[in-house]
């Protein structure tokens, strides 16, 4: 657990926040039993700070026989408790109080009845007991009584008086059940717990340093060095001034209610940190990030894609370039990106030429397999599993889930992302016009030569004399015949491995946005909402570490 140094240190209702805060952010992520038990803890501190702080409540407990109620009588100077037998059998606590404005609804608070509440003011005590002033003293009933009421009384104000003030008896002060059920767990609240062995006007002088001795070890190994132990006599009154001494100082300090507090609000945080355990999150960073999108895009079909569009290229590059006579021939076969199952829209804007019926203009990805989604499926289940690294299981699962939910909309999300992006894959380069009308005027070439030697080879069935003319001593029809040839196949071979090229970059070009594409995507989907969750996970250790120091 993180140190926190004096200037880190935090206020009660600070601390109070942050249990709330590690709460509210662990969610579900907790049992609803320790959420539970958290709330019941959050507004006891709430309630008991609405009421009267000037009052301190100093709660007397202890065993039958262990002396309390003369304890407690020789506290307040007077005879409140019935002593021994003559006790009555009730289940209810008995207070007396120093200074009693405002003390009414905190006793209701501790239903402490009517009938079982003095004053140490009364008319016939008058003025004593002022620099107690503030004291509200509990004579709790036995807590090893065989009235079950008795010890539901004694576990329901153990949790809510401030300062707790056992009474030990020499001859049970080393009762198994007594340190396990209520001196154990108060471990963490050594500010507000004062260890009593009563009676040692039983004992002589070496028998109590015997004593003494013994109960410091034992609540040593309770975890409960820091408390300490008075020895004392009820009956005799030797050692009790000690016992009222640190009572005194409770009081005066008024400190006990926000220690009691304290010490609730930091038991209740380690029994969370306790049951939620220790761990923490993988280290996952870029490299992890580019190895999902990479198998995403992989398992996507994104490569395959990429390589259809270049050939799409190639195929209407040739069919726009190519011999004007045969190039229809190119749009009998199917587009390669239709081969894969990939949507095909038309565009009539992105050119200013009509467009051919195969021109795409928006692409998706291809109707994935049972084992590519597999393939993509174990990819983000992966990346979960390294994210969650060793946290705790509850948090751990919930990464995990995160993970698995988000794989189940990765798909649909990628194709509706890729659907609506322009590749520019129905772009017609510039070039395609030029070589497109050189291509048209080398036909047109062609033609006029063989028309022209046509109409020659008429004139020379009819035996007409009509004049040749010539270039070079070749004959001009056959000029623009030959002319026309040579210009079509030159043309059509710089259109090819100018199509090529393009094919190529075109390839490479669709490869990386469809790449981009798909880490931007699988980092919105799937890394994204895990790091929310690893978020979520820091601060509640965050607030609970707070909540702890």
């Amino acid at each position: 657990m993180k140190r926190w140094s004096r200037r880190d240190r935090i206020t009660l209702p600070e601390r109070v926040t942050a249990l709330q805060e590690a709460v509210a952010v662990g969610g579900k992520r907790l049992s609803p039993d320790l959420a539970e038990t958290v709330q019941v803890v959050v507004d006891r501190a709430g309630e008991r700070r609405q009421l009267s702080v000037e009052h301190t409540v100093v709660a007397l407990a202890g065993a039958t026989g262990s002396g309390k109620s003369t304890l407690f009588n020789r506290i307040a100077g007077m005879e409140v408790s019935v002593v021994g037998v003559r006790r009555p059998t009730t289940s209810d606590p008995l207070a007396c109080v120093w200074g009693t404005q405002g003390v009414i609804p905190l006793l209701d608070w501790l239903k402490v009845p009517p009938r079982h509440r003095v004053s140490r003011e009364s008319v016939l005590d008058s003025g004593a007991g002022d620099d107690l002033d503030g004291l509200v003293l509990l004579d709790l009933p036995d807590h090893d009584s065989t009235q079950l009421s008795h010890r539901d009384t004694v576990d329901r104000l153990v949790e809510m008086v401030d300062l707790f003030v056992w009474i030990l008896d020499p001859q049970k002060y080393a009762d198994a059940a007594l340190h396990e059920r209520y001196l154990r767990p108060l471990a963490s609240h050594q500010a507000v717990t004062v260890i009593v062995l009563n009676q040692i006007d039983r004992l002589t002088r070496a028998d109590v340093v015997e004593c003494v001795t013994d109960l410091r070890g034992l609540l040593d190994a309770d975890g409960l060095d820091e408390v300490p132990v008075v020895a004392l006599s009820g009956a005799t009154g030797d050692g009790v001034d000690t016992l009222v001494d640190l009572i005194r100082t409770a009081v005066t300090k008024r400190r006990a209610v926000d220690e009691r507090i304290e010490a609730d609000i930091r038991m209740t945080a380690e029994l969370v940190a306790s049951a939620v355990g220790d761990g923490a999150p993988g280290s996952v960073g870029a490299g992890e990030r580019e190895r999902l999108a990479s198998a995403v895009a992989e398992a996507s079909g994104a490569d395959v894609v990429a390589t259809a569009a270049g050939r799409s290229y190639l195929q209407r590059a040739r069919a726009a370039t190519g011999w004007p006579v045969t190039r229809w021939l190119g749009r009998l076969r199917r587009d390669p990106l239709a081969k894969l199952g990939v949507r095909v829209r038309r565009s009539s804007v992105l050119s200013s030429s009509p467009p051919d019926a195969e021109e795409i203009a928006r692409i998706s990805l291809p109707v994935t397999s049972p084992v590519q989604r597999s393939r993509s499926d174990a990819a983000v289940r992966a990346y979960g599993d390294a994210a969650a690294g060793t946290l705790p299981s509850s948090w751990r699962d919930a990464v995990r889930s995160v993970a698995t939910s988000s794989s189940a909309r990765l798909s649909d999300e990628l194709d509706r992302r890729v659907g609506g992006t322009d590749f520019g894959i129905a772009t017609r380069p510039g070039w395609w016009r030029l070589l497109n009308a050189l291509q048209w005027l080398a036909l047109l070439t062609a033609a006029a030569g063989v028309l022209w030697l046509l109409a020659l080879a008429g004139t020379s069935f009819l035996r007409f004399d009509v004049a040749e003319p010539s270039v070079g001593g070749i004959p001009v029809p056959t000029v623009l015949l030959a002319g026309g040839l040579v210009l079509g196949v030159l043309v059509g071979l710089a259109g090819l491995w100018a199509a090529r090229r393009g094919s190529r970059r075109q390839e490479e070009r669709v490869r990386h946005q469809l790449r981009d594409l798909i880490a931007s995507v699988t980092d919105e989907v799937v890394v994204e909402p895990v790091d929310a969750e690893l978020g979520k996970y820091r601060a509640f250790k965050t607030a609970l570490d707070r909540a702890r120091s």
